[in-house]
């Protein structure tokens, strides 16, 4: 069985060498906090300019893939310098070998519950989606479009505009409660909108919803909202 092995030396040939530096210090001042292993993944809470939440999992070989709440892992920059403490912090436990994930999937989505679900009747598994889809309307949305109801547009957009409303830029946690996971969620609904044939609808919401994040947020600019201009193409903003 491979798994990821990976030292000090390996991280700080990933990365900007001024990154490795702060992360080192982080790591020797103590800022990492809450390391923990689950089938799959550790994860750790460092203290920067907030608490920011860092996930390693392992690649099968090498260095672990990492995710880091702060503004530059939300941007995808690898290797920022909380994702190099914690890495630091994981080796210094004596542990550079990754958890393997679980037999039954790392998120409790594996043949386990696959099995399971196949035994339940239609009608339970019906009663549960419609459970889901009242307490979520992300869920809502999705089974609308998956059956190609004209109203899942409009619950798809009052969602996203909701959350744009409600977002507050950098504030660290991307969590369930978090307003960044929110908005995210809610854009990656209008990909799944296209995905059932609600392709002009679907740029349509992004554009409108592009200029209530502008609106909103006064000209911030970030990943989400790239990622709005990019699902609104070829629709356009008037400037």
């Amino acid at each position: 069985m491979t798994r990821s092995r990976f030292s000090p030396e390996d991280l700080r040939s990933a990365t900007d060498p001024a990154w490795f530096t702060r992360g080192l210090r982080y790591f020797e001042s103590g800022r990492v906090q809450r390391l923990r292993t689950a089938p799959g993944q550790v994860t750790a809470i460092v203290s920067g300019t907030r608490p920011y939440r860092v996930t390693l999992r392992p690649t099968g070989a090498g260095l672990p893939h990492e995710d880091c709440t702060c503004p530059l892992g939300r941007d995808g920059a690898p290797w920022c310098k909380h994702a190099i403490a914690t890495a630091l912090a994981w080796i210094d436990a004596g542990q550079p070998d990754l958890p393997e994930p679980s037999t039954g999937g790392t998120e409790g989505t594996g043949p386990a519950l696959k099995d399971f679900l196949s035994a339940q009747e239609p009608e339970w598994l019906v009663d549960q989606l419609l459970d889901f889809a009242d307490d979520d309307p992300v869920v809502l949305a999705r089974l609308q479009a998956a059956g190609g109801m004209a109203e899942a547009p409009e619950t798809a957009y009052a969602e996203l505009e909701e959350a744009i409303v409600e977002f507050t830029p950098d504030e660290g946690w991307d969590t369930e409660e978090s307003g960044t996971h929110r908005l995210r969620r809610a854009i990656d609904t209008l990909d799944v909108l296209a995905d059932y044939g609600y392709g002009e609808e679907a740029a349509r919401l992004a554009t409108d919803a592009l200029v209530l994040y502008d609106d909103v947020l006064h000209g911030y600019e970030d990943a989400l909202s790239d990622r709005l201009r990019e699902l609104a193409e070829p629709h356009h903003v008037d400037d």
